[in-house]
């Protein structure tokens, strides 16, 4: 295949078979600040002041002739002293029965206290929890997006796209972490989750986005994104769905991970996959340039005639069958199509221009020849 093109089987690799690189396809916390407003408890408490102009109030006996200063002085005794003796106070506040001041503005600075040491007991909570959160669960991944929290706030992201080759993916996490890529290299891959199938750490680097906290260790990260393999995998019931197909689990990967670096849409996935299927029934060599490609370690828009050749069972120009693993680090929607693969006779496809990724498919080897052309004239190599 070249420009993601199935040869026929029976056709001898060209020179000019073109092959373009797989495109690469993204706490806080809250607290409640408690608000004790100064409400002074005197109100609500208030009569209806028409009493105070004594239109209801009490019975109480007032002399009755104005002449007589002494029943006057001592009436106007008795009031002085039914009020309270207050020294002048309007009639007005009469019937109001307020807290005493001293009680009220000792209410009202409770209130305040109150209010502040409840505000301060919720910013120190606050920030207590924001401590200790990252040691609360040590041991549970993010569902989704693989993050990565080795401290209160994340302070690195890293970007996984699909299709990425595992030193590709390599290279990519240490610059994006700020961790050494020696370190990342030196991750024993049996201590970082891997499924019992998988033959090394190709293709079980799940492209997402990720989070690197301060101290996130090399180890740390790679298990993050093999974890979420693990979680996309058990989604797509891809073990058991492998075992329907008549595939192991690894080579379902494999299919994907062909898939995922032809370079066509997504949405003809499940139709690469279908001519992947086709082939291996009618045991026909793939004759994929990504596989050879990915033996020779190198990305390229063609294959020379000798390059087709190159020894390596990761070469599918010169042995039948899959891969013997992984060519590269498929997402979700690679790993679907190789699993629900669509319904059809094509033996071969042509991205005919990879500009726009349009992919062709077919049954005929003439028209393969003829897509093939379309190919070169729109790469301008004819």
């Amino acid at each position: 295949m070249s420009g993601g093109a199935a040869r026929g089987h029976d056709e001898e690799p060209r020179a000019d078979d073109p092959h373009l690189p797989t495109p690469s396809s993204t706490p806080s916390e809250e607290h409640a600040a408690a608000h004790a407003p100064g409400h002074d408890a005197a109100e609500g408490l208030g009569r209806d002041t028409t009493r105070a102009r004594g239109e209801d109030r009490p019975s109480r006996e007032v002399p009755q002739r104005r002449g007589d200063e002494a029943a006057e002085k001592s009436s106007g005794e008795e009031n002085r002293s039914a009020k309270g003796d207050r020294g002048g106070e309007g009639d007005d506040e009469a019937d109001t029965l307020p807290l005493p001041v001293g009680r009220r503005e000792g209410v009202r600075r409770a209130a305040v206290v109150i209010g502040g040491l409840t505000l301060f007991a919720l910013v120190l909570a606050a920030a207590a929890y924001g401590l200790l959160k990252p040691y609360l669960s040590p041991d549970e991944q993010p569902e989704d997006g693989g993050a990565v929290a080795s401290g209160a706030q994340p302070v690195r992201r890293i970007t996984l796209p699909e299709g990425l080759r595992l030193d590709e993916a390599l290279r990519r996490i240490s610059k994006q972490a700020g961790v050494p890529l020696a370190d990342l290299r030196a991750v024993d891959s049996r201590q970082v989750g891997l499924p019992d199938y998988a033959r090394g750490l190709e293709g079980f680097l799940f492209p997402a986005t990720y989070e690197a906290g301060n101290g996130t260790t090399a180890r740390g990260l790679l298990a993050a994104m093999v974890q979420r393999f693990a979680t996309v995998a058990d989604r797509l019931d891809l073990e058991e769905r492998a075992a329907r197909m008549d595939l192991t689990p690894l080579e379902a990967v494999t299919v994907a991970s062909i898939v995922q670096a032809e370079p066509g849409r997504a949405a003809d996935y499940p139709k690469i996959a279908r001519v992947i299927y086709n082939r291996l029934g009618r045991d026909l060599p793939l004759r994929i340039d990504s596989t050879a490609l990915y033996a020779l370690g190198k990305r390229a828009t063609r294959l020379s005639p000798g390059e087709t050749k190159v020894g390596s069972p990761y070469n599918t120009y010169t042995r039948r069958g899959l891969p013997p693993g992984p060519i590269s680090n498929p997402g979700v929607r690679a790993l679907r199509a190789a699993l629900h693969p669509a319904k059809g006779g094509w033996y071969w496809f042509v991205t005919t221009n990879p500009t726009h990724r349009i992919t062709k498919f077919t049954d005929k080897e003439s028209e393969f020849v003829r897509y093939r052309e379309e190919l070169n004239e729109n790469l301008g190599t004819n």
